[in-house]
């Protein structure tokens, strides 16, 4: 639950004001893939390697601590899954949160 909560509040904040957040839910080789793109500025290519680093703010002027990604990350390895980042096709970020689905 902390996950997705940190993951949507991440993309309003960091979306363009007023634009829509995408959330899709897929099935994928015994996972489920919980997508989320924002349709802001997405992510200088050379920060992506450390967003997820703990306290790392990168050159976002938009407010918080650095922690939230980085243990967002730890949660989805404690479940056995992964948390990604990418540039969205057409601007935005995309979080892709992979875990085992249920049987």
């Amino acid at each position: 639950k902390q996950v997705f909560l940190n993951v949507i509040d991440n993309a309003g904040k960091y979306g363009k004001d007023g634009d829509s957040v995408d959330i899709s839910i897929v099935a994928e080789g015994g996972n489920a893939l919980v997508r989320v793109v924002d349709h802001g500025v997405g992510i200088p290519e050379d920060e992506l390697p450390l967003v997820k680093s703990r306290f790392y703010k990168g050159s976002s002027k938009a407010r918080g601590n650095g922690i939230g990604l980085a243990v967002c990350d730890e949660i989805a390895k404690l479940h056995n899954g992964s948390l990604t980042l990418s540039n969205a096709e057409g601007g935005g970020t995309l979080v892709t949160v992979r875990l085992p689905a249920a049987h």
